[in-house]
């Protein structure tokens, strides 16, 4: 057996659990899933801790069962939108007299790029080699190995909330579990559901969840722009609920049955009966009105998402397509026709193609896996979840580790 990775997507409606293992022609392999019900988070947040360790428990107790393993730590996601990313270079001379470079000459100039100021409620969580450069010859992706004087790295620099952070951990750490990692949601879905091209070229990526939709554009291989807004599928459902006077559980089962923005001519209309919320009497509605509920909310969420982009300056960059991952709104039939519409743009539904979970809703959990076990070499920057070591990384003793060499 080789090394599992896990990925723990922690969302409004659900916690999902992706176990991986990379096989001996470095393929990545889906052994374990997990998907269980979550009511411990509201719009991206978690209000319940104790809630949520239980759906993270059950989610991986499932995904162990099928994976017929037993696992001790997880890499998490983080909402984009819960995210800032500063950019930043570090510098450090190579240590071998020989003058190759190292594992540890990459290390050093990592952990120099993460010399930066950031605000108090931040922290952090990862750093994002955009090109390294040696001796001025830029461009470099993995320095290791090459022969240099002087190592130089262009970085992304990824904070998060400390307190969205705190509270994931200390869920986890409820389930019994720790935090092997946290990574950024658009960074993990992007290595998921697109494709490299559109990486270089310039791509928007739309992943709607039940409470939350992420924003995200790539170009150039690398994430340009993060963003959230706090309207996902649920709001969808809501809709109906007050619309047709029904409860929430019986609009959820409504839009999942009958969800479309497709409208039929009237002679092909039934009738669909529904329960009242009282539950005593049925009435009926059809597929257009159910149709017309669900348009107006699915068009409001996607012009949010045009105006953030607008906002942003960041449309021209969206030189191929739009893709929409999640289970917000993707499986509503006319999406695509709405979205190309509204973003006069190419539009796809964006899935993992791994066998067994080859559905939207899987999109985050997976691209979890897929971003560690693509980047693990160069995952020089991991933090550590141990408070107490993260309390003895001041800035004196980096400095002190920089500059060490310069001395010796």
């Amino acid at each position: 057996m080789g090394d599992l990775i896990v990925g723990l997507d922690i969302g409004t409606s659900k916690v999902c659990t992706i176990i991986g293992e990379g096989d001996k022609n470095g393929e990545l392999h889906i052994v374990g899933i997990g998907y269980y019900p979550c009511y411990g988070v509201k719009k991206g947040v978690i209000v319940d801790i104790d809630e949520t360790a239980y759906s993270i428990k059950k989610s991986v107790e499932q995904a162990e069962r099928m994976a017929n393993q037993k696992i001790s730590s997880v890499y998490l996601k983080i909402y984009g939108g819960l995210t800032t990313i500063y950019k930043n270079n570090g510098v450090v001379a190579v240590s071998r007299e020989d003058r190759e470079i190292t594992k540890q000459d990459v290390d050093r100039v990592l952990q120099a790029a993460k010399i930066i100021a950031i605000p108090s409620d931040k922290e952090i969580i990862d750093v994002i080699p955009l090109e390294y450069v040696v001796d001025g010859y830029g461009e470099i992706k993995d320095p290791v190995g090459m022969a240099g004087i002087r190592l130089e790295v262009n970085a992304a620099i990824v904070t998060g909330s400390v307190t969205a952070i705190q509270n994931m951990e200390k869920c986890v750490k409820k389930a019994g579990l720790e935090v092997e990692g946290i990574i950024v949601g658009p960074l993990a879905t992007g290595e998921a559901v697109l494709l490299k091209d559109e990486k270089e070229l310039g791509v928007a990526l739309i992943d709607v969840g039940a409470g939350v939709t992420d924003i995200s554009v790539f170009k150039y291989g690398s994430l340009i722009y993060s963003s959230m807004i706090a309207v996902g599928g649920w709001h969808i459902t809501n809709d109906l609920s007050i619309g047709l006077k029904i409860s929430f559980e019986e609009a959820e089962n409504i839009k999942k049955k009958y969800g479309t923005l497709e409208k039929l001519s009237p002679e092909k209309l039934e009738p669909i009966k529904i329960a009242s919320l009282a539950g005593k009497s049925k009435s009926a509605t059809d597929v257009n009105e159910i149709s017309d509920i669900i348009e107006a909310r699915v068009s409001e969420l996607l012009m949010l998402v045009y105006e953030r982009l607008e906002e942003a300056k960041v449309l021209e960059d969206i030189v191929t397509n739009v893709v929409i991952t999640g289970g917000g709104i993707s499986f509503l039939k006319g999406n695509i026709e709405l979205a190309q519409k509204i973003f006069n743009r190419n539009i796809r539904i964006g899935s993992p193609q791994n066998i067994g979970v080859a559905t939207p809703i899987y999109s985050a959990g997976v691209g979890v896996v897929k971003y560690v076990y693509n980047n693990k070499r160069f995952m020089h920057n991991a933090q550590p979840t141990d408070k107490k070591e993260k309390k003895s990384s001041k800035l004196v003793d980096k400095l002190k580790e920089i500059f060490s060499d310069f001395w010796a």
